[in-house]
């Protein structure tokens, strides 16, 4: 069972009186370390309650944030803590509530309803790497790979490129070979978006090429379906990453990666 926390965001126009409207729900799942936000479009009750309302900036909420967990993805729990201190004026984040969340993006949607009841501005689209991690992780979860002790969550680079080093793959495992026994090399996974994420295939390129270098190894990179397979991103980031110790796995073919880790694991 995936225990998770929520926080509502607030609009305070006077901090004097503690009136406010709740136009947010922030979704924290510290197991695969996935944070994620979803706004309202309709401000009628924040309209009631201050008829001065900044209504461009309230619009914006969504894209803020977004931007916000993608950078701060290497600290998630830092960076909640350090937004309910920033956020202290005009936007206010509420303590935590425990939940328990079966599908991440279902119980935003259900969070949002219960605590701000107003409708989302359309479901958050599958383009930041966060929610690529969290649909992965869903299946991988599905197939009972992702609590299994010979997968590794946070799998840290520095022990092929060098102290210091921090960043980490996704995840990581030792494929067994029908033996039984285990294989002289490491998978490792990683997702991200192919659209946006062209810097970082760079360095996961980088990274991986270090740890080739020290050990067999494979690298696996989970990404959006990509309707666009022609656009000039999309084709630097797949150029960036294609090689013969490199698989390709876009989102539809999730539920067979996890299936193809489930079986080297020997499960």
């Amino acid at each position: 069972m995936n225990h998770g926390s929520y926080y509502l965001l607030r609009y305070v126009p006077n901090v004097a009186t503690g009136q406010f409207v709740n136009v947010g729900v922030f979704l924290y799942w510290p197991q695969v370390q996935f944070l994620d936000c979803l706004f309202t479009d309709d401000f009628s009750n924040v309209q009631r309650l201050h008829p001065e309302a900044d209504l461009e900036f309230l619009r914006e909420l969504q894209s803020h944030f977004e931007q916000e967990i993608g950078e701060h993805e290497k600290d998630l729990a830092g960076y909640i803590r350090k937004t309910q201190e920033s956020y202290s004026g005009l936007v206010q984040i509420s303590e935590p509530h425990r939940c328990i969340i079966d599908d991440p993006q279902s119980a935003l949607s259900r969070l949002l309803k219960t605590y701000v009841g107003r409708r989302a501005a359309g479901p958050p689209k599958l383009d930041t790497r966060m929610r690529i991690k969290r649909r992965l992780a869903e299946a991988l979860e599905q197939r009972g790979v992702l609590d299994h002790k010979a997968f590794h969550k946070d799998v840290h680079a520095a022990q092929w490129t060098g102290a210091g080093d921090t960043f980490t793959f996704d995840f990581g495992y030792r494929p067994v070979h029908p033996a039984g026994q285990l294989g002289h090399g490491v998978t490792l996974i990683h997702a991200l978006s192919l659209l946006r994420d062209n810097e970082l295939a760079e360095t996961l390129r980088s990274k991986f090429d270090k740890a080739l270098d020290k050990l067999p190894a494979r690298l696996v990179v989970a990404h959006e379906d990509i309707a666009d397979a022609s656009n000039a991103l999309v084709r630097s980031s797949q150029d960036a990453l294609r090689d013969k110790h490199t698989l390709l796995v876009p989102l539809g073919s999730f539920q067979g990666l996890a299936l193809r880790v489930r079986q080297e694991l020997g499960m």
